[in-house]
């Protein structure tokens, strides 16, 4: 049985997450963290971001994931700024109580199954007149690249079988609106509330390096099937998504990676 998990991908994430960074950009323009801000960066990762926050801010800055192996690459990338304290927690259980002025939530809302639960317990955790932000691939063709990636995977002979027991996990809805709804159900006042398509040029090694600081951890974790994966599954889904990358690519080598992300600041 073959599983992949963010625990290891930790030791590799922060130098191959390269769209999550370029958009995390955007997502903190967006929310204007003021100096004094008491922020929780939601679905953390190994901790690079809340690093960048600490230095914006002189009040408390709280990284959470799930992944117990993303909070220990935290911790030891955090230790430069001593306002900035990681923990590991799943965003459908923590317990905060009016304690934040800033909600920073980046590449992490699409894997949320239940995202009612979140937002009422992020909700819980602002203060009077904070502000959430988030920034999340959207649209079942969350990225053109990928879902044509898996019509090869799809329609290959070898893989074709496994991969129709495959059953995605992430949170994709179609529409801004239906975004904000979501938000709104949940007592938030919406202010900001757009998706984007952002394409950018790769090489074909960067963008199957995009894919693996991500994606990879749906389609290739054992969570997601009923049928156990093989080794010979997990190795000819890469070679066939990488050829599929390739083919993608333009004369001159380069790959155009093409995501449509949601990009949403809500205030309690």
């Amino acid at each position: 049985m073959s599983r992949i998990n963010f625990s290891k991908a930790a030791d590799v994430y922060e130098k191959t997450a390269l769209v999550q960074k370029s958009a995390s950009k955007v997502l903190l323009d967006l929310l204007s963290i003021k100096n004094g801000d008491d922020v929780l960066d939601l679905g953390c990762g190994p901790g690079n971001i809340s690093t960048e926050i600490a230095k914006m801010t002189k009040g408390r800055v709280v990284g959470i994931d799930v992944a117990p192996g993303m909070i220990e690459k935290a911790r030891q990338s955090g230790t430069a700024s001593d306002n900035v304290t990681f923990a590991v927690r799943d965003a459908a259980d923590f317990e905060f109580s009016s304690e934040f002025d800033v909600i920073f939530s980046n590449s992490a809302f699409q894997w949320f199954r239940d995202p009612d639960v979140v937002l009422k317990r992020c909700f819980k955790a602002l203060k009077q007149g904070g502000r959430m932000g988030i920034q999340a691939p959207a649209t079942r063709n969350f990225c053109t690249n990928f879902v044509a990636a898996e019509e090869k995977i799809r329609s290959n002979p070898v893989t074709s079988g496994v991969f129709s027991d495959y059953r995605s996990p992430w949170l994709f809805l179609e529409d801004a609106k239906d975004y904000a709804r979501l938000f709104e159900r949940n007592g938030f006042r919406v202010s900001h509330c757009q998706i984007v398509q952002e394409e950018t040029l790769y090489s074909v090694n960067k963008a199957f390096q995009i894919y693996q600081s991500g994606a990879e951890n749906g389609y290739l974790n054992q969570d997601y099937y009923q049928v156990s994966l093989s080794l010979d599954y997990v190795e000819k889904f890469r070679e066939l998504f990488r050829e599929a990358l390739s083919e993608q690519a333009r004369e001159d080598g380069m790959v155009p990676i093409v995501f449509n992300r949601i990009y949403l600041i809500a205030h309690k």
